[in-house]
C-alpha cells in the first residue's frame, strides 16, 4: 500500500474518533469542544477531499436541491457551537438549484468556521441569484482578508488566513466542478465592512 493511501484511511480514522469525541462533549454541554473537534474533523475531511482531487477520484453529484435549507442548517450548526449571532438569509434564492450539496455543504463550512473564527460578533450566510448563477455568501464583521489575497487566482493559499490554505484550495476545486454548457463555477473574496467568501454555481 502506498504511503498515500494509507494516510487516506488513518484520516477517515481519526475523523470517526473526532465525531465520536464531538458526540460525547456535547452531551456535557461542553461546546468549545464540540467546535474544536468539528474544526479539527473538517480539517481532515478537506486534505482528504484535495487529496482525491490530485488523483483525479473527486467527482461532483449534481442533483437538485434546496439553498434555503441548506443555509437553514448550517446556521443551526453553527448557532449551537458558537456565541457569535449567525444569520441566514434565503429570501432572493431559487427554490432549486443543481449543485453537489455534499461538496458545497464542505466549502460553506469551511467558510463558516472561518468567518467565526474571525467574527467579533455577527456571521451571515445567503443565497441568492446573481446573473445566470446561484451565489452562496459567508459574511463576518471581523478585520477582513489581507488586500493581497484578494484579486489572486485560487491556489494553495489561505482562505483562513490562519492555515493551510486547504479551505481556499478546495474550494477553487469544488466550485470548478460545477460547469454547465462551458460555464464553471468560482471562488470571489471580498471585503465589505469584513471578509465575504462568494461560492458562485451556473445554472
Amino acid at each position: 500500500m502506498e504511503f498515500a493511501d494509507l494516510a487516506a484511511i488513518t484520516i477517515h480514522d481519526v475523523k470517526n474518533r473526532l465525531a465520536l469525541l464531538a458526540n460525547r462533549a456535547d452531551a456535557k454541554g461542553d461546546a468549545e469542544t464540540v467546535r474544536d473537534a468539528m474544526e479539527a474533523a473538517l480539517t481532515l475531511t478537506r486534505l482528504l477531499a484535495c487529496y482525491k482531487s490530485e488523483r483525479g477520484q473527486l467527482q461532483a453529484d449534481i442533483d437538485a436541491h434546496v439553498p434555503a435549507d441548506l443555509l437553514e442548517e448550517l446556521a443551526a450548526e453553527a448557532g449551537r457551537e458558537t456565541r457569535l449571532a449567525v444569520s441566514f438569509n434565503a429570501d432572493e434564492a431559487p427554490t432549486l438549484w443543481f449543485y453537489d450539496e455534499a461538496l458545497v455543504r464542505l466549502v460553506l463550512r469551511d467558510a463558516l468556521y472561518n468567518a467565526m473564527r474571525h467574527s467579533r460578533s455577527v456571521v451571515r450566510l445567503e443565497a441568492r441569484i446573481v446573473g445566470d448563477d446561484l451565489e452562496f455568501a459567508v459574511a463576518d464583521d471581523g478585520p477582513g482578508f489581507p488586500g493581497d489575497l484578494l484579486g489572486q487566482p485560487l491556489a494553495m493559499q489561505g482562505l483562513s488566513r490562519e492555515g493551510t490554505g486547504l479551505g481556499l484550495y478546495l474550494a477553487g476545486r469544488v466550485a470548478r466542478l460545477h460547469d454547465s454548457s462551458g460555464r464553471e463555477g468560482c471562488v470571489e473574496l471580498r471585503n465589505e465592512g469584513g471578509a465575504v467568501f462568494c461560492l458562485r454555481l451556473p445554472r
